[in-house]
């Protein structure tokens, strides 16, 4: 759905997020203590939510162009979807990895405004260092803070010494 986009609240379009809502609220709310157990509940009682969900996509007719291709992609991956009832360990939704990506994203986008090679490469070597401790669990606030500092006090700072997963670093750092 298009944000900002005011739709009654029997428009299809509505109808299908409120029955896809219902899904994901009651996959947030599943208890579990191991993938054969998500499995089971998922099965009884996110399955039946979700055969609801593609039950009234696939009855709506003559759907305008943005959800037709909304469904027509939704019906095509409906066997993907299905497997999260055979593989408990799959997630419902690809949110983490989407975020996980995000910064290299954003580094490529960042890098085409780099006035040379040299400034994408300089991109390029901060969004690694922000990403390593974050990786390591660190302030990444701190950790910058902390390196900047080191460099500016000597020429030649001994640079294992500030690596993020060095224990003094960790101490000094960490979250």
């Amino acid at each position: 759905m298009v944000k900002g986009l005011k739709l009654k609240d029997d428009a299809p379009a509505t109808q299908a997020v409120k029955l896809l809502s219902k899904v994901f609220h009651c996959e947030n709310n599943l208890q579990y203590q191991t993938p054969a157990e998500k499995k089971e509940q998922r099965q009884k009682l996110v399955k039946p939510l979700l055969d609801t969900f593609y039950a009234f996509i696939e009855g709506i007719s003559n759907p305008m162009h943005r959800l037709r291709n909304a469904i027509k992609n939704a019906v095509k991956l409906k066997s993907r979807v299905y497997q999260i009832f055979e593989i408990g360990e799959l997630p419902l939704s690809n949110n983490a990895v989407e975020q996980s990506i995000r910064p290299s994203t954003i580094i490529r986008k960042n890098s085409l405004f780099a006035k040379s090679t040299a400034g994408a490469k300089a991109n390029a070597i901060f969004y690694t260092i922000v990403q390593t401790a974050k990786l390591n669990n660190l302030n990444v606030f701190k950790y910058l803070e902390l390196i900047f500092e080191a460099h500016t006090r000597s020429q030649n700072p001994d640079l294992k010494a500030y690596l993020p997963w060095n224990p003094m670093i960790r101490q000094l750092c960490g979250n």
